[in-house]
């Protein structure tokens, strides 16, 4: 897939966005396949709203990745202030229920996050890295769970 130039108005330009987002206390809430779910949902819903494309979306235990393309029209932290604040209310207006053991208080997402704008790369390269890169984490966490259980036999 080759680079994507968008034009609008009196410009001509790419604007691609990855963005790392974190659950309150990197608690590791998305092992739960429902939660990362209606999560994943949430945002995507708010980014439709917004009139941005997320191209590629992936959680790992404890995170959120986004690659985001055309959001030119957004300041970052208001991007991402929106996409955070969204899903975070629904999820603890709807279904608090399935986190509050880990997550307490009107927190879902930590107050910070990671983005870094992406040049001339395609959306296919950064896909294959989110999707890539998750597998690391996940092979983590289950070996701190193991480690975990076996903490518990001894």
């Amino acid at each position: 897939m080759k680079n994507e130039l968008r034009s609008s108005g009196h410009t001509v330009g790419e604007t691609n966005l990855h963005l790392q987002f974190t659950p309150a206390y990197r608690r590791d809430i998305f092992i739960d396949p429902l939660i990362r779910e209606l999560t994943v949902a949430y945002v995507m819903q708010r980014s439709k709203e917004m009139k941005v494309e997320i191209v590629a979306i992936e959680c790992g235990p404890d995170h959120l990745h986004l690659f985001v393309k055309h959001w030119k029209n957004w300041k970052i932290p208001v991007l991402a202030g929106q996409l955070k604040t969204y899903s975070s209310r629904l999820m603890r207006k709807g279904h608090k229920y399935m986190f509050e053991d880990k997550l307490w208080g009107d927190k879902f997402w930590s107050s910070g996050y990671f983005h870094r704008t992406i040049g001339a790369i395609t959306s296919e390269t950064v896909k294959k890295y989110i999707q890539e890169g998750q597998k690391k984490h996940w092979k983590e966490a289950e070996e701190k769970k193991q480690k975990t259980l076996m903490n518990y036999a001894s």
